[in-house]
């Protein structure tokens, strides 16, 4: 029955395990945390015997790896989470196992490697919700720790908010596969999968944007809504303030400053719009409406009235 197979290679520091292959979720008994911990990062679960043959070689560290499937020889780089892994078994991650086009239990090789460090690296997300997120780069900074190193052309999975972001590798310097530990890293973005600019076509008539006299004469001086990077409408709907639903007409008027001609030296003046507020605004209105025929009743202004008959 095969159920390890190891093999040590001439040259010094070398080193070489042909294991078993299992998703992350075999090994954590059902804990979610560890589970999640294992599945969106780039490191894997080794036996306690791998850990005793590469201690006796002269290898450095970190201790990093190269996975390749045996049958139809795609492989990519990792590193070693713990090695707590059951004799002739190793755990990956879900995503990994992708790549790979790994089922349960197929044979595959670990080969140590040593690898460069990492001077640059281009991401492509595979969906158009990576642009939701604020700060995509602090983000990538927090949860690329979680990985040892990179391969070009892999799909990593990275978890944020309760969401599953996955992240092509499209280019890695200054070779196909990196270290990630302890380096200066340029990182850039591509354009997510299915993100489709808006086409501004030659001769596409385009509305002229309202001047601000327009938009005060409208009674909405602050109308208008968000706009999205992804082109589609945002959910948020905008604040409209009391003065704004009332919209009161023929009252916000702007008016330019006049030039002080009779300036001194010396003096300092602020002049100011003549603004009212809107208790004179809103009486000023009334007036208007009633015209000079009205009944001249004004709200609130009379005599004062006890309850105390008078004598």
């Amino acid at each position: 029955m095969e159920m390890f197979l190891e093999r040590f290679l001439r040259e010094p520091g070398s080193y070489e395990a042909r294991l078993r292959a299992f998703p992350a979720v075999f090994s954590t008994n059902g804990d979610d945390r560890r589970t999640r911990e294992l599945n969106y990062g780039g490191k894997i679960l080794l036996p306690n015997s791998v850990l005793d043959q590469l201690v006796r070689l002269n290898i450095q560290y970190p201790m990093l790896f190269k996975l390749t499937n045996m049958d139809c020889q795609r492989s990519t780089h990792c590193g070693v989470l713990e090695f707590s892994a059951d004799e002739g078994k190793c755990y990956l991650p879900s995503w990994m196992m992708r790549q790979l086009k790994l089922r349960e239990g197929d044979l595959i090789s670990i080969q140590y490697v040593s690898l460069p460090s990492a001077t640059y690296a281009k991401f492509k997300p595979q969906s158009t919700s990576f642009l939701q997120i604020s700060n995509p780069r602090a983000v990538l900074e927090v949860e690329l720790r979680k990985f040892a190193c990179l391969t070009k052309n892999d799909i990593i999975a990275v978890e944020y908010n309760d969401e599953v972001l996955k992240l092509k590798v499209v280019e890695v310097q200054p070779s196909s596969a990196v270290t990630i530990i302890e380096c200066d890293m340029n990182v850039e973005f591509d354009a997510p999968e299915g993100y489709v600019e808006e086409d501004n076509r030659v001769g596409k008539k385009e509305m002229p944007e309202p001047s601000l006299k327009d938009l005060i004469k409208s009674g909405n001086p602050f109308e208008g809504k968000g706009r999205r990077l992804d082109g589609k409408e945002s959910k948020r709907t905008p604040h409209v303030s009391e003065c704004q639903e009332e919209k009161v007409p023929e009252i916000y008027e702007l008016r330019p400053l006049e030039p002080n001609n009779e300036y001194k030296p010396g003096y300092l003046t602020f002049p100011r719009y003549n603004y009212k507020s809107r208790v004179v605004l809103e009486r000023e209105l009334a007036e208007k409406q009633q015209g000079p025929s009205g009944s001249g009743f004004k709200p609130f202004e009379g005599a004062g009235y006890t309850i105390r008959s008078r004598r």
